[in-house]
């Protein structure tokens, strides 16, 4: 009897071993482990929406990868503690669109986790300069969040991603997202309801096309703004010329500071907006929640700046 408890046992581990094996070589990845789901986020905004979208569900963690006071991350380099924290996870959520250029090589060595790309089947349209500020190629204006339509259905691709990946605590992340996107449709409603006198706008760095575009207006120039870049005299004087006269809105990307001194020549003409795109803690103010008080302090902007 133990003979034959023994070979059953010896089949069992035998199917097992192969089961591991089927499962590696086609890719397809077992249910995660309810008790212990380490999800992984690329970058500070999508941390944001995951935090939203996990809330206190048991057993999940939410890490962000890269440094929250980053930024701007195309230039970033991994530490050996946070490739340890990418090569551990089992899911990892991305932007997408071009953001996270950064990982490409590491990922390359990180087969097991799943990946949600929250770009997925969303209309993205392409920066004016084809390339970021830090004079990377680049056609798709990565920077979703800025844009409550757009964050909303990256929002949804999360939910439905973590589901995915994790049907055990499917019920949560929907109940949890639901009401997270009933905040982001409060704070697109807000918007939609000020009227701004202005009808052009210069947009210094490409995120601020979402703006331009929520608040209808047509950005008449573009310049793109980052620490490593100053804007050339042609792009200046196209900017300058561009005006001819026009009111129009400056809209800055809230994490730099700097203004074009050669353009407060034109700022009789012009209302400067800095406009909080969430790519950065507030202080004061937990992570999960940066995104909608990032917008209400936009939206106070904008109030003021039509009135």
């Amino acid at each position: 009897m133990r003979k034959v408890y023994g070979k059953v046992a010896l089949l069992l581990a035998l199917i097992l071993v192969i089961s591991i094996g089927l499962t590696a070589m086609l890719g397809v990845q077992a249910p995660l482990d309810d008790s212990t789901v380490s999800v992984v986020a690329s970058i500070f905004p999508v941390y944001t929406a995951a935090l939203q979208v996990v809330g206190s569900c048991e057993g999940v963690t939410v890490t962000c990868l890269t440094s929250p006071q980053a930024g701007c991350v195309h230039d970033y380099q991994l530490s050996p503690s946070e490739m340890a924290v990418l090569t551990s996870a089992d899911v990892l959520v991305m932007n997408g669109a071009g953001a996270e250029s950064f990982l490409e090589a590491a990922l390359e060595g990180v087969s097991s986790v799943t990946t949600i790309d929250l770009s997925a089947g969303i209309d993205i349209p392409s920066c004016e300069h084809g390339e970021d500020h830090h004079g990377h190629h680049h056609e798709e204006n990565e920077h979703l969040w800025v844009d409550p339509v757009r964050y909303a259905e990256q929002v949804r691709r999360l939910r439905d991603g973590l589901c995915e990946a994790d049907p055990a605590h499917a019920t949560t992340y929907t109940q949890n997202a639901a009401r997270y996107l009933e905040k982001i449709q409060e704070m697109q409603q807000e918007l939609a309801q000020v009227s701004l006198s202005f009808t052009h706008a210069v947009l210094f760095h490409e995120s601020m096309a979402y703006v331009a575009q929520m608040l209808d207006l047509e950005a008449i120039a573009t310049l793109p703004l980052g620490e490593e870049h100053a804007a050339s005299a042609a792009e200046l004087s196209a900017v300058a010329s561009a005006l001819n006269g026009k009111r129009a809105l400056f809209l800055y990307d809230s994490q730099y500071d700097a203004l074009h001194t050669e353009l407060t020549a034109y700022a009789h003409r012009a209302e400067i907006l800095r406009w909080n795109t969430a790519v950065l803690p507030i202080k004061g103010v937990a992570a999960q929640d940066v995104w909608i008080q990032a917008m209400r302090q936009n939206i106070q902007a904008i109030k003021e700046a039509a009135a």
